[in-house]
């Protein structure tokens, strides 16, 4: 699967989990509300009267700096919202739903350390709607990052194995074995999703598709795992897959000397897991990466195993943090089951166009609903600045 542009980073985590925690357009018609000072010498204040219920907040950035400003538990730490970036002279607003309880705005200006705002109370036992979401810093994703690393460097000479296998049935002209061999090589790759971006140039000569070639799925560059499925499911002959084969292995042994030097960036981990399945839902239930094996079920079943793969490394990380844990457990459940509900009693998937109506729906649905739970996940595991 090519990989699909990383998601924006969302500036305020509220909006992630679900609640307006914050906009930046104008509110008309809206009573003004408190302004607040963003700012080295006066971060967070302004907010006086505090009560309990909605609030409509003017963050007003006073400083010479740009920077970014937080609500957040006075007592836990726990962020309600995050603003960023927020050039000097100008302002946005933020919109929350409080309960009772203890709350601070904290600056965090570039090139200075974060500066904490009074402490404002609301008091009562009334309860709000926003959700606040402990931060994490860069420091506790690293362990779980050096363990994804283990992990994919853990798979990638299975995977060698396996495209070694591939060649050497296409270098012996055996086309059907070559396509018995095509599939479980090409889901060893496809279960890697997380690593895409640590693989570089790889990722394109070992899965790349022929889109943007100048002659299509005739451009002689074309390479890879989808240039020898092309091959194999039209008639080409065995002789002419050999080189692209070859090629094909070449990467994949390189890529193994290459992953060894290099690192995941922490932030990947929860982007990678929320992208995984929206590019399942673009790329491979769209049927625009069949190149003629019809093996796109079967694609998105590996690509469900390495979000599961991923998520389990998470799991600690995220659970205290975001309230939708359970239920992106039981969605990822849900959806391996039910595509594991189409396999044939061989083993074999169908074709996508074999669905019944019923069933593509069903499927459609699992992967938009995972897809839009998941998408909470790199906002919460972002990391982001804290006090000093």
């Amino acid at each position: 699967m090519r990989p699909a542009p990383l998601m924006a980073r969302l500036a305020v985590v509220g909006l992630a989990l679900g609640a307006l925690a914050g906009c930046t357009k104008s509110d008309a018609g809206r009573a003004s509300g408190p302004t607040i000072a963003v700012s080295v010498s006066r971060c967070g204040t302004g907010w006086e009267h505090p009560a309990a219920g909605p609030q409509h907040f003017v963050m007003s950035n006073t400083d010479s700096r740009a920077g970014e400003a937080q609500l957040a538990d006075a007592a836990t730490g726990a962020i309600y919202a995050d603003v960023e970036p927020l050039g000097p002279g100008t302002r946005t607003t933020l919109d929350v739903d409080l309960g009772a309880g203890r709350y601070q705005f904290r600056c965090a200006m570039d090139d200075e350390p974060m500066v904490m705002g009074p402490t404002v109370t609301i008091g009562g036992t009334a309860k709000g709607t926003t959700p606040a979401v402990l931060p994490i810093t860069q420091a506790q994703l690293i362990p779980a990052t050096k363990r994804y690393e283990r992990y994919v460097s853990g798979q990638l000479p299975g995977l060698a194995r396996a495209v070694s296998g591939l060649q050497a049935s296409i270098d012996a002209g055996d086309r059907g074995e070559a396509e018995a061999r095509w599939l479980p090589a090409h889901l060893a790759y496809e279960r890697l999703g997380a690593a895409y971006d640590a693989f570089g140039d790889y990722d394109a000569q070992i899965n790349g598709t022929a889109d943007g070639l100048p002659r299509g799925v005739h451009d002689p560059s074309w390479a890879g795992f989808h240039r020898l499925e092309y091959g194999l499911w039209h008639g080409a002959s065995m002789s002419s897959l050999r080189k692209p084969a070859h090629t094909l292995a070449s990467s994949v042994d390189a890529l193994g000397h290459f992953f060894a030097t290099q690192q995941i960036d922490p932030l990947q981990i929860g982007l990678r897991s929320h992208e995984i399945t929206e590019n399942a839902v673009q790329f491979e239930l769209t049927g625009t990466t069949d190149y003629g094996s019809h093996s796109n079920l079967a694609t998105v079943d590996a690509n469900l195993a390495g979000t599961r793969t991923t998520l389990g490394i998470v799991h600690p990380l995220l659970a205290p943090r975001d309230p939708q844990t359970p239920a992106i457990d039981a969605a990822l459940a849900q959806a391996r089951s039910d595509l594991a509900a189409l396999r044939g009693p061989d083993g074999t998937w169908p074709a996508l166009e074999a669905l019944t109506r019923p069933q593509r729906e069903r499927v459609d649905a699992d992967l938009s609903s995972l897809a839009e739970l998941l998408s909470s996940v790199a906002t919460v595991l972002e990391p982001r600045r804290g006090p000093s």
